[in-house]
């Protein structure tokens, strides 16, 4: 796929790049459009039209002062929506941040509760969504036989779970990635009993130390 970061903020109007993207023939199913934060009606209903994909990055989009997507008019023309984090140290890659980012930037900007997305959109967005968006629902984003071992266990025995009853709204407005006690990424574990599988936290804080260390030296 290509994947495009497009009308992020206002002053890229100036280039067109909805208009640059239709005139290099990309406007189609393989493009991946980030941000999407200044699209006209019209934009919008171009992208729709030729079955672009679109990744909403609240978190980013409020560290940057870009704006606010209008999601809910992306998806009344039935555009397929994931969520993005714009980078991979952005936030602390916090999904469960970005899907409460992702409701309540919405309902701000609407002042009515019940804009989309609700909370069982934005959990699809987080997984079912975003393997739509990327062309790849039939491999991932759901546990369905056939498909991938992607699985996330959640204990939900935390203070912040506290009380529980309405699951969805638990994992999308208490989790936090300490609440995820395994995650398996294609049946492989990637972090068991709370812990990170062969992963040295402290080299990686240390290398990422040097590296900002030695940007800044050259800044």
């Amino acid at each position: 796929m290509l994947n495009s970061h497009v009308l992020e903020r206002p002053e890229q109007r100036a280039d067109d790049p909805i208009g640059v993207l239709a005139d290099i023939g990309a406007l189609g199913p393989r493009l991946l459009i980030n941000h999407a934060v200044h699209l006209t009606d019209a934009e919008i209903a171009a992208v729709a039209e030729h079955d672009v994909r679109a990744a909403h990055c609240p978190l980013s989009n409020m560290r940057l002062a870009s704006g606010i997507m209008r999601l809910s008019e992306f998806r009344r023309r039935g555009v397929k929506l994931g969520l993005g984090l714009d980078g991979g140290t952005n936030d602390s890659s916090d999904f469960h941040a970005l899907m409460k980012t992702a409701i309540g930037l919405q309902r701000a900007r609407a002042t009515d509760a019940g804009v989309f997305p609700q909370v069982e959109d934005v959990l699809r967005m987080a997984t079912l969504g975003g393997a739509e968006a990327l062309g790849i629902a039939d491999r991932v984003g759901s546990l369905t036989p056939g498909k991938r071992a992607d699985v996330v266990v959640i204990d939900p025995a935390a203070l912040n779970f506290a009380p529980r009853f309405d699951w969805v709204g638990q994992v999308v407005f208490n989790g936090r990635p300490e609440n995820m006690d395994a995650v398996f990424v294609d049946g492989r574990p990637l972090k068991l009993d709370g812990r990170l599988v062969d992963v040295d936290a402290g080299r990686v804080v240390r290398e990422a130390e040097a590296a900002a260390t030695r940007l800044r030296a050259t800044g």
